[in-house]
């Protein structure tokens, strides 16, 4: 009797540890979503949990609230439009395909060299290996001079430059698709017989191997600019359709006071009472047992989105509290350190919460919309003891780089001078850190005629 008692209190700690484990999953991975992503979650419970009800609450002085903030300081970020990818690449290429009137072979051909092209649209892999893939695959013998023919009726569609083999082959399509000006004949030229020097930026190799001056060059530079080095980067090829940027949060600050506002979805979820009435009008035991676990996955999806708005407002208005000089003035340079911990001590939650909180979540603002992980960064102590951020730092290589004489850019040597002449004594590793975070290429690629 007393082991069955025993067995039984333990059976009940392992369904408590049970329960408490899923509320938490579902928790953490509605905490991570940002708001553009929560909808479609809450959508998608709402069709396969007939217990999930809803109902859309519009509040009428909140949205005209909002639209007279977001009209006052003359913001158009607050949904940011991104083109939508909808078509697949192959799908855009297949289509025209069908346009060029070839063989039922050919088409097969056509088709499964587009289904070869990377993102980009380029070919990477050599034909010799697509036609031993044919053959292994299909046990169809084709030669390479056969599939090269494919390739040149694939590279006249659009995007002009799909099916290139390398970079050189992309840039070359689209030039030789523009109106022959002298220009674009010069290019042509450089980028066939001088591809190497060009991509180096070696001037001095080019203009003292072709009969072109520095001018000449120079307008070379600028036509080869205009060219899109991916083709393909405009479609949908990683099923991602771009959507609106929602902020998560909004912040502005009134007479004296911080206004932190979480944007929620305009959905509220509540459990169908017919359900549980159910449960009092049968005894059937199937049916028993489907709709209490229904019910219970409905009380903890709902439970987990009110811990969600509460985790979200709780960490948002840490950070604020950490940054309040940055959201009164917007400057970066009152920007303090601020790390995942800071946030985390504060708000006596663990630092992997942190950064779910703060993992793609957008922040609105009078100067701006922006992601929260931009808050956040390493201290930097000067010799007089001050502390600052290392975004300021970043922000003064930005400058430095930003107004330097493209005729002669500034190696990380001697940007690493500059930064010291501004009492910022970084290494010169940290400094071509902080250069390839902001996307600059080394000294030689910055080079202009």
């Amino acid at each position: 009797m007393q082991n069955s008692k025993k067995m039984q209190k333990q059976r009940l700690k392992q369904n408590q540890k049970l329960r408490l484990s899923l509320l938490q999953i579902q928790f953490l991975s509605l905490l991570q979503i940002p708001l553009v992503s929560l909808e479609s979650r809450i959508q998608e419970e709402l069709e396969k949990n007939p217990v999930l009800e809803d109902e859309t609450v519009d509040d009428e002085e909140d949205l005209i609230d909002k639209r007279n903030f977001y009209k006052k300081n003359n913001s158009e970020s607050y949904s940011i439009q991104v083109p939508n990818k909808e078509e697949s690449l192959y799908d855009a290429l297949s289509r025209q395909i069908l346009l060029l009137n070839l063989e039922e072979k050919e088409k097969n051909l056509a088709e499964y060299l587009i289904g070869c092209l990377d993102d980009n649209g380029l070919l990477t892999r050599d034909l010799y290996t697509i036609t031993n893939d044919f053959l292994i695959t299909e046990n169809i013998e084709i030669s390479e001079i056969e599939l090269e023919n494919i390739l040149l009726k694939i590279q006249t569609l659009d995007p002009i430059g799909v099916g290139a083999r390398d970079l050189q082959e992309c840039l070359l399509l689209q030039l030789q698709s523009k109106k022959q000006t002298e220009n674009i004949k010069t290019a042509i030229i450089i980028l066939k017989h001088h591809y190497e020097n060009f991509r180096k930026k070696n001037f001095d190799m080019i203009l003292r191997n072709t009969m072109i001056n520095e001018q000449q060059l120079k307008e070379v530079y600028i036509e080869v600019e205009k060219l899109n080095p991916n083709p393909g980067g405009s479609f949908n090829n990683s099923a991602e359709i771009i959507k609106y940027i929602i902020p998560d949060f909004s912040v502005r600050y009134d007479d004296g006071e911080f206004n932190i506002k979480l944007n929620k979805s305009n959905k509220k979820l509540f459990v169908n009472k017919r359900y549980e009435k159910m449960l009092t009008e049968t005894n059937d035991k199937e049916t028993i047992v489907f709709i209490n676990q229904k019910i219970q996955s409905a009380k903890w999806f709902t439970d987990a989105i009110k811990q969600r708005e509460k985790t979200l407002h709780l960490v948002m208005s840490a950070i604020v509290y950490f940054q309040q000089e940055y959201f009164i003035s917007g400057d970066e340079k009152e920007l303090h350190p601020m790390k995942l911990m800071d946030i985390a001590q504060k708000v006596n939650m663990d630092i992997s919460t942190i950064s779910r909180v703060t993992n793609s979540k957008y922040v609105e603002t009078p100067f701006g919309t922006f992601l929260l992980k931009e808050l956040f960064s390493e201290a930097y102590k000067k010799d007089d003891g001050t502390e600052i951020s290392t975004k300021e730092i970043k922000a003064k290589l930005k400058q430095i780089i930003e107004t330097e004489d493209k005729r002669m850019p500034l190696t990380d040597e001697q940007l690493t001078e500059l930064l010291g002449k501004d009492e910022y004594f970084i290494a010169r590793r940290t400094v071509a850190k902080y250069r390839e975070q902001q996307k600059y290429p080394v000294a030689k690629l910055r080079k202009k005629l």
